[in-house]
C-alpha cells in the first residue's frame, strides 16, 4: 500500500489517497477540499478510486467529495451517526454506512473500521493490520486528541475511544486528520493528555 498525502481545504485537512500498486485501485480518506489537486494526483498515477471514506462529517473533511464522486464514480462511505452532517456542507449523502469491525477492501488494501465517537457521534478510524497503520481522522493527533467542546461531541466517549486505539500495537503509525504523523507507542506515553 502506497500512501499519498495532501493538505487540503481551509484548515489544512490531511487527505490520504491509498494506492494498491498491483491493481491501481485506491481509497481516498477525507477529501476535505482541493478537489482538483486530488483528481490531478489520481489522473497522474492512473488510479481507480473505489471508495471515498469520511472519518467524520465535519465540513473540512467532506468539501471535495461531490466533485470527486462525479468524476470517479467512487462510493462515499461514512458511519451512519455522522451522515446528518453532510447536507450541512452541501455534500451528498453516503452511498453506504460503515459499521464497527467492517473491513473495506480495494485491491490488496484492507482497512478495518473502528468506531471512535467523541469528536462526533459517528467518528471512525481505519486500521490496516498488514501495514500497521491507523488513519485516525480527528480522534487522535500527535500529542493530543480531537475537540470535545463542539455540538454533538463528548469527552466521555472520546476517552473510551482513545483507550480503544491505544490498545493497538505500539509500532502502529498514526496518520491523523490534521498535522504530523505519530505512533501508538508515543501516544501511550502521553496518555492521559492534559
Amino acid at each position: 500500500m502506497k500512501i499519498h498525502q495532501l493538505e487540503v481545504g481551509p484548515i489544512r485537512t490531511n487527505c490520504y489517497i491509498l494506492e494498491d500498486e498491483a491493481t491501481r485501485e485506491a481509497i481516498i480518506i477525507d477529501a476535505g477540499g482541493g478537489a482538483e489537486r486530488i483528481l490531478n494526483l489520481i489522473r497522474e498515477k492512473k488510479l481507480k478510486p473505489r471508495f471515498i471514506i469520511i472519518t467524520h462529517g465535519h465540513f473540512d473533511h467532506v468539501g471535495a467529495i461531490e466533485k470527486i464522486k462525479a468524476e470517479t464514480g467512487a462510493q462515499v462511505l461514512i458511519h451512519e451517526q455522522d451522515d446528518f452532517f453532510l447536507p450541512l456542507s452541501d455534500a451528498p449523502h453516503a452511498d453506504r454506512f460503515l459499521k464497527e469491525d467492517e473491513v473495506v477492501r480495494a485491491g490488496h488494501i484492507a482497512l478495518k473500521v473502528i468506531h471512535t465517537p467523541g469528536h462526533t457521534p459517528g467518528g471512525i478510524c481505519l486500521y490496516s493490520e498488514a501495514e500497521k497503520t491507523l488513519f485516525s481522522g480527528d480522534t487522535l493527533f500527535l500529542g493530543t486528541y480531537g475537540r470535545v467542546d463542539l455540538p454533538h461531541s463528548s469527552e466521555k466517549e472520546m476517552l473510551k475511544s482513545l483507550e480503544k486505539l491505544l490498545n493497538l500495537p505500539p509500532e502502529t503509525t498514526v496518520f491523523p486528520g490534521h498535522g504530523a504523523a505519530t505512533t501508538i507507542e508515543v501516544e501511550k506515553k502521553l496518555f492521559p493528555y492534559d
